[in-house]
């Protein structure tokens, strides 16, 4: 068996290929959980069926090695429940079906722009997961159109490098097939959202004026709280993004920030809350609710940023005061 150093403790079985490396299977008990990017030299290029799932793949007349990654502790027992968040390697092509499968607890997800083919229900049962990070050009052709389509849950995506980045919600939708007819024909229909912001793609590549459009949808539905944070993104990373749709964002907001900072307060985002303030969206009114919130939640930090932009907004002459 090799032994080679990395951040995890990892036991790898994998398989030589054409272009590389593929591994196979990966047993681990981490939470955060780093592939390397290369075994001997040769890049890891496939993640296979299974790999990291609850349930072992069938591995029977394959060709294999095993690989022993370590950061010092023990021969490690496969968890996929322990599995939070998973780092794919850089010059990953393909991933394979079923790969997450029963990774309950998976949260985040980082990938490269190499990663092309997403093989099938490879998130199957990950209910967990919110967040991906696709270090890709976002002009460009990407594997996240086949992502969305493997996961109807809300995902917070960042998509880009170099500069470039685009910050974008996904919200979640639903399918139900419902009976038209007594002779049991079903007819498929589409609830939430998500799915018309899943639509945004030509050729795999994203197109911000078709996920700026979907604003509207969101807010005809009343979905006030999910348009604000898909506004609140786009701003802070406006890859893409029009004076047109910049200026709907900031009406959203207007209307609806306040909600928004109150939940940034209860949550002690303080970066966020300031972000949010330097928008010039919220009334006084808005930033008088989350100082509010923050003192009873006890945000100190966040509380101390939304006392000075009070401050700010104060008339002079005027004065308010608030205990932290």
């Amino acid at each position: 068996m090799r032994t080679i150093e990395g951040e995890n403790d990892l036991l790898l079985t994998c398989a030589e290929t054409p272009d590389g490396i593929a591994i196979l299977r990966c047993e681990t008990r981490d939470d955060a959980v780093r592939l390397p990017d290369e075994i001997g030299g040769v890049p890891v290029t496939a993640l296979g069926s299974y790999a990291l799932s609850e349930r072992a793949p069938d591995l029977t007349g394959r060709d294999t090695f095993r690989v022993r990654v370590t950061c010092g502790g023990p021969e490690p027992m496969h968890d996929a429940n322990a599995i939070r968040a998973v780092t794919l390697p850089k010059y990953l092509r393909s991933v394979g079906g079923h790969a997450f499968y029963n990774c309950r607890r998976l949260k985040r997800l980082t990938l490269t722009g190499t990663v092309r083919d997403f093989g099938g229900d490879p998130l199957m049962n990950c209910h967990a997961l919110h967040e991906i990070r696709l270090l890709a050009d976002p002009s460009g052709p990407t594997c996240l159109r086949k992502i969305l389509g493997e996961y109807m849950g809300e995902l917070d995506i960042t998509l880009g490098q170099s500069g470039a980045e685009a910050r974008l919600l996904f919200p979640a939708y639903s399918e139900v097939l419902e009976p038209v007819t007594p002779a049991h024909i079903f007819q498929r229909r589409i609830h939430g959202a998500g799915y018309g912001y899943r639509e945004c793609f030509e050729g795999g590549v994203f197109r911000p004026n078709q996920y700026d459009r979907a604003l509207s949808s969101l807010l005809a539905r009343h979905d006030f709280a999910d348009a604000a944070r898909v506004a609140v993104r786009r701003l802070a990373a406006p890859f893409g993004l029009t004076d047109p749709a910049r200026s709907a964002y900031l009406d959203c907001l207007r209307a609806h920030g306040g909600a928004l900072a109150r939940d940034c307060a209860a949550a002690g985002e303080s970066a966020a809350l300031t972000f949010v303030l330097s928008l010039g969206v919220l009334s006084p009114q808005d930033v008088s609710a989350a100082c509010d919130t923050a003192r009873e939640k006890g945000q100190t930090a966040a509380l101390s940023v939304l006392l000075a932009a009070a401050g700010q907004q104060q008339p002079k002459g005027r004065t308010k005061s608030f205990d932290l």
